[in-house]
């Protein structure tokens, strides 16, 4: 049986239930897929993301910016269609969460910084509308993770305190801003680890 605190479990969605969606690492693989200076979209890139993942720029228009500053040789679809084929769901980590809501009776509720069109094609790839039963995503909300109100909004909306939730995340500073928030927060690093602190925690995991 849970811990009788824990009534809300809170996950990130990019490197914990599959790839990121548009991080350094797809950034400068679409460079070097379509043969572009990546130091140029990284920099633009920086201009940028903020206002993208806020949700006050729409993808297309953060794409167009961003990698065609200069005349290219490609368009913004084939852009499109290869941002989103680096988005992979890891189907053993999503199983994992859905088990662990469904034995632990918890609502689960994904808190993620993703922008416009990138979060749609997510949703649907990695099942998310089957598996959460809410999505905290920065576009849709105008506020993005380190800023503390996203995590405030998403206790909102399941009224319930932070001391009643389990956040996980792979990122060390979002899970230091959640535990500083008062949640019991967990930086996954690997199925098993995860697996093991939930275990620690009370969780039922099988």
């Amino acid at each position: 049986m849970p811990g009788p605190r824990f009534r809300v479990l809170y996950s990130d969605i990019g490197g914990v239930l599959g790839t990121n969606g548009w991080d350094t690492g797809v950034r400068d693989r679409a460079a070097t897929h379509f043969r572009v200076d990546p130091t140029e979209i990284q920099a633009r890139h920086r201009l940028m993301f903020d206002s993208f993942e806020r949700g006050f720029i729409t993808f297309e228009s953060y794409i167009r910016h961003v990698f065609f500053g200069s005349p290219r040789d490609f368009t913004f679809e084939q852009v499109r269609d290869f941002t989103f084929s680096q988005s992979v769901p890891w189907p053993e980590n999503i199983a994992f969460f859905a088990n662990i809501r469904r034995l632990n009776n918890l609502k689960l509720a994904l808190i993620s910084n993703e922008g416009e069109a990138i979060t749609g094609y997510r949703v649907e790839k990695f099942g998310l509308r089957e598996l959460a039963d809410f999505l905290v995503v920065s576009h849709c909300v105008h506020s993005r993770k380190p800023d503390p109100e996203i995590w405030r909004l998403a206790l909102d909306l399941a009224q319930v305190k932070a001391e009643e939730c389990v956040y996980v995340d792979d990122r060390e500073m979002f899970v230091t801003i959640a535990a500083e928030l008062g949640f019991t927060a967990v930086q996954h690093t690997s199925l098993e680890d995860t697996k093991q602190r939930f275990l620690e925690l009370g969780l039922a995991v099988e």
